[in-house]
């Protein structure tokens, strides 16, 4: 079965990193993103290690003096879930809640600076033209996706090109079904999140997990909006 199609990864961590911290970090990153781990003993689809993989990132020092690393084992690596957990632990929110964690009053873990964090490469999958139409079907009831469209979203919500600016957009549009308000009327198939369908109250939309890669690759491939300078505040 392709990852894809999974439940969730699993997450596993060597024993000399505290199993309280890992306790302790990843629901902190799920209830952000709501994209959860199956955690196991060992040999998970992600692993937290203390010996540099090959591929991965550095993410946070022990205090005892290991290094600790992230990496994912086999088809994982190009999971959405793997690559959002590495971007959040390496981003302000994450490294603030590794340095937060303390046991018996003492902090356990110095992240890794920002500026040394290694960041994992970005894998484009799905199929441009097919997430196009996808978009234009389901998306532009809300959302501008196409400019030249002048009939398309509403005033509330924001244009693709808009989104496509933003700096966590490919976490954005690889979870979108998941948060609200999509989760109210959007079905993934093999997303592990089951739906009862008679409190869908209008015509749901049923998707399965590659029309998300299509829909993530159709944005990809948008030019990002020009939105200016940012806003000056007066002090």
């Amino acid at each position: 079965m392709g990852f894809n199609n999974a439940f969730a990864l699993s997450l596993s961590h060597e024993t000399v990193i505290p199993s309280e911290l890992v306790q302790y970090v990843v629901p902190r990153f799920s209830l952000k993103t709501r994209i959860r781990f199956d955690q196991v003993e060992s040999s998970g689809d992600i692993q937290l290690v203390t010996v540099r993989p090959e591929a991965g990132a550095e993410v946070m020092t022990l205090v005892s003096g290991e290094t600790v690393y992230i990496t994912a084992a086999g088809g994982a690596v190009e999971s959405s879930d793997y690559r959002a957990f590495v971007d959040w632990l390496v981003s302000e929110p994450g490294r603030a809640t590794i340095a937060d964690f303390e046991l018996d009053g003492q902090q356990i873990a110095i992240p890794t600076a920002a500026d040394e964090a290694a960041p994992i490469e970005m894998v484009i999958v799905g199929n441009i033209d097919h997430g196009r139409e996808l978009s234009r079907d389901h998306c532009r009831r809300c959302h501008k996706v196409d400019r030249a469209d002048k009939y398309a979203g509403i005033d509330n919500a924001p244009s693709f090109h808009a989104m496509r600016t933003f700096d966590d957009w490919h976490i954005r549009f690889s979870t979108f079904y998941a948060v609200s308000p999509h989760k109210a009327l959007i079905s993934v198939e093999g997303s592990g999140i089951e739906k009862n369908r008679a409190l869908i109250t209008i015509a749901p939309i049923d998707l399965q997990m590659d029309d998300i890669n299509d829909i993530v690759a159709f944005v990809h491939s948008l030019t990002p909006l020009d939105l200016g300078k940012p806003i000056q505040f007066n002090p």
